[in-house]
Order: C-alpha cells, then sequence, then structure tokens
C-alpha cells in the first residue's frame, strides 16, 4: 500500500531548493559552514518542517494548469475557487520591474492557503504576490477520500502598463 503519494509538477521540482516532506525518514545532515549560501527557511519551509516533525502527511501536486499531468493513484486534485492577481507595487512599476514570480504554498485540509512564500523572481514583486497568494482559496485536495494538506507552487506574472 502507498504510504504517501507525492506528485510532481515539473515547475515544482525545477523550483523547489529544498524539499521536506513529511513522511521524510532520512536525517538531514547538520548545517556547515559551506551552507552558508543557501537561502534562509521561509513560512513554507518551516510549516513543512512542523508538519514533519508532527508525522503529518503533506503531499506535492501542480497547482494551476495541470492538464492532468502527474495524476495517480487517488489522489482527487482540488481547483482554485479565488486566484486573485497581485497588486503591481508602485516601486516594482517605477522601476520598470517586470517577469514572472513563483510562489510556493502549504494548502491545508480546507484549501485555505496557511503559507507562502516567493521562491523566484525579481525581488520588489515578492511581497505583493506572497499577498495575493495568501488569499487564494481552493477545493479541498484528497487522497483516499480524506481531505490533505498540498504544497505547490502558484505562478504570477507582472507586465508594465
Amino acid at each position: 500500500m502507498i504510504k504517501t503519494l507525492i506528485i510532481l509538477s515539473a515547475i515544482f521540482v525545477a523550483s523547489l531548493a529544498s524539499p521536506a516532506f513529511a513522511q521524510e525518514t532520512d536525517p538531514k545532515p547538520a548545517p556547515s559552514a559551506a551552507s552558508e549560501t543557501e537561502r534562509p527557511k521561509n513560512e513554507v519551509d518551516q510549516q513543512l518542517e512542523e508538519a514533519k516533525k508532527r508525522g503529518e502527511t503533506v503531499l506535492a501536486t501542480c497547482i494551476e494548469d495541470c492538464d492532468g499531468k502527474g495524476v495517480s493513484g487517488d489522489f482527487e486534485r482540488g481547483y482554485a475557487l479565488e486566484l486573485p492577481k497581485p497588486k503591481y507595487p508602485a516601486i516594482a512599476r517605477a522601476a520598470h520591474v517586470s517577469g514572472t514570480v513563483l510562489v510556493q504554498v502549504i494548502i491545508d485540509e480546507e484549501g485555505k492557503v496557511s503559507a507562502a512564500a516567493a521562491i523566484s523572481g525579481h525581488p520588489l514583486l515578492y511581497g505583493a504576490s506572497a499577498a495575493a497568494a495568501r488569499q487564494a482559496r481552493f477545493t479541498p485536495m484528497k487522497f483516499n477520500g480524506k481531505p490533505v494538506k498540498v504544497t505547490g507552487v502558484i505562478s504570477y506574472t507582472f507586465i508594465p502598463q
């Protein structure tokens, strides 16, 4: 029997720098002086770490534009009920900043975003992107008929007007 189903989208695999899943059993080596260049833990990393300590299962999945990719087993993907667009920050607009920002999120069993952290894109767009992602709402995602927590990535593209 499959204990944990992990569905990874290509964008998630490419963008996630340090996976931390609840059922992971291999201990991580202690950080060394050489690892000081690694990104600091963000809100999502911290919640994944806490879930792991509690023995919770957190599935990784494609959140948007999935086209059925990676779906297998008894996993029922939810869909977005609300996916607000971020406000274009005035400072970013003045600096003519554009591009795509990827925001890693954790969606709880009720479909609410419990954590969001920008993981790539222009730093001037991080705050607005993470704030919009925190307001997103989804139908509950289910594994074996039971609602589960999931992690995935939402992308926001900023185009100056």
